[in-house]
């Protein structure tokens, strides 16, 4: 008996496009799956869609996202992890397409190697992109819970495939609004890296305007999204991660912090007082001394450099 895979998709005003990915679901040569699509909150017609669809197959679920979750990809997510009951989860976006073998070939890689998640590769519609390629290229060479967490190697969210129990052990962080995939995938890491890789394209990524990074308007909101997702998955993982990851994550918060002195970041002040608790008190000072001379003069890069090199102290340069 083929094991029943969940896949779990997040929608948002996609009537225009998420019959084609639909249809990429329907196409796949592994039948024994359930797709739980949740709403969160669109004004077109996706509902309208969605039921031609249910009508037409039974093995797709369509809910709308309750407001015991934030509004959100992330809150729709969590929900549709609540209403999976396959054996495994695939995420998936409303705006992507499946190869014709995206399930089979990971079912068939996860079965045979008894792992507990695998990892696929994804391409653009007709082109390769030079920064996903050097991403997988980490994962090529093993993947650990330290080497992912201080991004020296990363995927996207639909090239994995996770055993069911082990998805359902960790959430997607609500309050993000950028970088959730992230968060979660470092919750996952820690849990375990009991995992393959695939060296498969097995999904067609779409970009258009109104993408996530298409709405991003400005560099200062790329990082100040980059900052909190780095803050709250610090947050959400401290009391499992080692000290050399719970202090990457806060030197990459203190980097940013330094590279854009002029930017309002969120949670400073919490950060400092963290920054005291892992590096000790004249990291602390340094970082309060770094963020006056940076932010009114431009400068502090001693400052920075001091809280640097007691973060190279853990067995880690950074730079």
């Amino acid at each position: 008996m083929q094991p029943l895979v969940s896949i779990i998709i997040p929608t948002y005003n996609r009537a225009h496009l998420i019959g084609e990915t639909l249809d990429s679901i329907i196409a796949q040569t592994y039948q024994n799956w359930e797709c739980v699509i949740v709403d969160d909150g669109s004004t077109d017609d996706t509902d309208t869609i969605m039921a031609a669809y249910i009508e037409k197959d039974n093995r797709f679920q369509y809910y709308h996202r309750p407001k015991i979750h934030l509004p959100g990809g992330n809150g729709a997510r969590n929900y549709g992890l609540e209403q999976a009951t396959g054996t495994y989860v695939i995420f998936f976006d409303s705006d992507d397409l499946m190869t014709l073998d995206h399930i089979q070939v990971k079912i068939e890689a996860l079965l045979k190697q008894s792992c507990d998640y695998v990892i696929a590769k994804t391409k653009f519609f007709n082109s390769l992109d030079p920064w996903i390629e050097r991403m997988y290229e980490g994962v090529r060479n093993g993947v650990t819970a330290e080497k992912f967490i201080l991004q020296q190697l990363s995927w996207l969210t639909y090239d994995a495939c996770i055993k069911a129990d082990l998805a359902k052990s960790i959430d997607f962080n609500e309050s993000l609004r950028s970088g959730q995939e992230f968060n979660y995938f470092s919750k996952l890491v820690l849990k375990s890296v009991d995992t393959v890789f695939i060296e498969k394209y097995l999904t067609l990524r779409r970009v258009h305007d109104d993408s996530i990074r298409g709405t991003l308007p400005n560099k200062n909101l790329v990082m100040v999204s980059a900052y909190t997702s780095c803050w709250y998955t610090y947050k959400d993982i401290h009391a499992d991660a080692s000290p050399r990851i719970r202090k990457g994550l806060l030197m990459r918060c203190i980097d940013m912090l330094y590279k854009c002195p002029k930017i309002k970041f969120p949670h400073t002040g919490a950060l400092a007082k963290t920054v005291f608790r892992e590096f000790g008190v004249w990291s602390s000072i340094s970082f309060l001394c770094m963020r006056f001379l940076n932010t009114h003069f431009k400068k502090g890069y001693y400052f920075r450099k001091v809280i640097a090199k007691k973060y190279e102290k853990t067995g880690i340069t950074y730079n």
